[in-house]
């Protein structure tokens, strides 16, 4: 096959390939954190809030600031990459895509940022 076609090619099938495998973990590691609880359940174990959440390891347990913290730095250092990769092209065209494509979680990384400052947790 012609390389123009396969290296797009196979950029988005390693991408697929990735967000797939991530759910897929994902849902085998829940459904066996519930066949453990039901396990529990059915010997007449107590079960504990404490125990739940050490189950269930989760990142939905963390509390909502630090999710807007790690989401914002995440996103931030993202779009700052973008925009460093970008210097790595000679060519100008690339180095456009590169900035036009960190702008967007550049943004989101701010806003993130923004909210996780300006909101009053409960927590």
């Amino acid at each position: 096959m012609d390389p123009e076609i396969m290296i797009p090619l196979t950029v988005f099938a390693s991408l697929a390939i990735t967000i797939i495998s991530y759910f897929s973990f994902s849902h085998k590691n829940k459904v066996a954190t519930l066949k453990t609880i039901e396990k529990a359940v059915e010997n007449g174990t107590n079960l504990t809030p404490e125990l739940l959440e050490k189950l269930s390891n989760t990142k939905a347990a963390q509390p909502a600031k630090v999710k807007d913290l790690r989401r914002g730095i995440w996103m931030l250092a993202l779009g700052v990459a973008c925009f460093v990769a970008s210097f790595m092209f000679s060519d100008s065209e690339p180095q456009e895509v590169f900035r036009v494509i960190g702008i967007f979680p550049a943004f989101l990384g701010a806003g993130f940022l923004l909210v996780w400052k300006l909101n009053r947790y409960q927590d």
